[in-house]
C-alpha cells in the first residue's frame, strides 16, 4: 500500500492515534522501567495501535510494522522521545508481543474463616 506520509490528513491521523494512545497509558518514566515492564507497555501500545488503525484500514503485519515506524519518526520530529522509544521497542519485539499476551498476575483469594466461638458466660 502506497501512502503519502506528508499528506495533511495522514499527519492528522497519526496525531490522533498518538493522542489516543498517550491518553490511555502513562509513559513518562518509560526509560526507568524494567525490561519485563517495557514489554508489557509495548504489548499494550500494540493492542491500542491495532484497535485505532483498524478503524481506518485493515493492515497486514508488515504494513503495521511500517505504519509503526512512520508513527515513531513523526513522534521523534515533535520531540516525543519516550513514545518514540516505545514504538521502536514495539517494532523490535513485534514477533514476540504480537503472538503472546503478557503474564497476568492473579491474586489468590484467602478463604473466609469465621472467628472462634466465644464461650457462654463471658458476656
Amino acid at each position: 500500500m502506497k501512502v503519502n506520509v506528508n499528506h495533511p490528513s495522514f499527519i492528522s491521523f497519526l496525531e490522533n492515534i498518538s493522542e489516543n494512545i498517550l491518553s490511555a497509558i502513562k509513559i513518562e518514566e518509560y526509560f526507568n522501567l524494567t525490561p519485563a515492564k517495557k514489554l508489557t507497555v509495548s504489548y499494550t501500545v500494540l493492542n491500542l495501535l491495532k484497535n485505532s488503525a483498524k478503524v481506518k484500514a485493515n493492515l497486514s503485519d508488515e504494513e503495521l510494522k511500517s505504519f509503526i515506524s512512520v508513527l515513531c519518526k513523526k513522534n521523534e520530529e515533535v520531540e516525543n522521545y519516550e513514545f518514540a522509544a516505545v514504538l521502536n521497542d514495539v517494532v523490535k519485539n513485534y514477533d514476540v508481543i504480537s503472538k503472546t499476551p503478557p503474564n497476568k498476575s492473579v491474586r489468590k483469594k484467602k478463604p473466609v474463616t469465621s472467628p472462634p466461638a466465644r464461650p457462654k458466660g463471658l458476656d
